[in-house]
C-alpha cells in the first residue's frame, strides 16, 4: 500500500514537473520569436533609413541647386522624391556622373505583408526585403517634415513600421525612425511633398 501512494505521489510530481516545462519552453519559444521579429523590424528599418538618407544625392549639389527649380537630374520629377500612400520614391546618384542610369531609382512599398525595394527605373523592379512567413508588416506611412535654411528646404522623414507574427494578429510591434534628407533642395515655396 505505502509502495502504490509513493508511486501515485511520484507521478504527480512528475506530472506537475513536465507541465512546468512545457509552459517554460513555451514561454522561451515566445520570447524567440519576438526576438527575431524585433531584428527583422529593426533591421528593415535601418536600411529604409540608410537608403533614404540619400535620397536625391548629387555630388556637387551645393552648386547646382543654388535656385529653384532644381536643374540637375535628380532633383524634379515624381520618380526623384515622392510618396503615395505605403510608397517612396527617391534617386540617387550612386556613380557620381550626374546622369541618371537605370539602377538609380530607388523606393520601398509594401506589398502583400511584405516590405519590398525598387532597385531599377524601367522596368520598374520591386525585390522584398522581409519575408511575410516570419514577419508579417501590415503598415508602411511616412510623413515629411520640411524647415527652410535660407534658399534651401531641409527635410526629415519620418517612417512607421507596423507588424504582426505571421498568424497570430494578438502579436502586434510597432517601429518608427525620422530620417534627416542629406540634400537640401532649392525652392521659392515650401516642397510639394511638405
Amino acid at each position: 500500500m505505502g509502495l502504490m501512494v509513493g508511486l501515485g505521489l511520484g507521478l504527480l510530481v512528475l506530472a506537475g514537473g513536465t507541465q512546468m516545462l512545457a509552459q517554460t519552453l513555451r514561454g522561451q519559444r515566445a520570447l524567440q520569436q519576438d526576438s527575431h521579429v524585433h531584428h527583422d523590424l529593426r533591421a528593415a528599418l535601418g536600411m529604409i533609413a540608410r537608403e533614404l538618407r540619400q535620397a536625391q544625392l548629387i555630388e556637387g549639389a551645393w552648386k547646382l541647386r543654388t535656385r529653384a527649380p532644381c536643374q540637375d537630374a535628380f532633383c524634379g520629377n515624381a520618380e526623384d522624391f515622392s510618396i503615395q500612400a505605403d510608397r517612396i520614391n527617391f534617386s540617387v546618384d550612386r556613380n557620381h556622373n550626374g546622369t541618371k542610369d537605370n539602377n538609380e531609382c530607388l523606393g520601398f512599398r509594401l506589398s502583400s505583408g511584405e516590405l519590398k525595394a525598387r532597385t531599377a527605373c524601367q522596368p520598374e523592379v520591386w525585390t522584398a526585403i522581409t519575408d511575410v512567413g516570419s514577419l508579417n508588416i501590415t503598415q508602411l506611412q511616412w510623413q515629411v517634415q520640411c524647415a527652410p535654411i535660407g534658399r534651401l528646404w531641409q527635410r526629415w522623414v519620418t517612417v512607421h513600421l507596423s507588424a504582426q507574427w505571421p498568424g497570430d494578429p494578438s502579436r502586434q510591434w510597432q517601429a518608427s525612425q525620422t530620417v534627416a534628407l542629406r540634400n537640401p533642395i532649392p525652392s521659392a515655396a515650401a516642397p510639394a511633398d511638405c
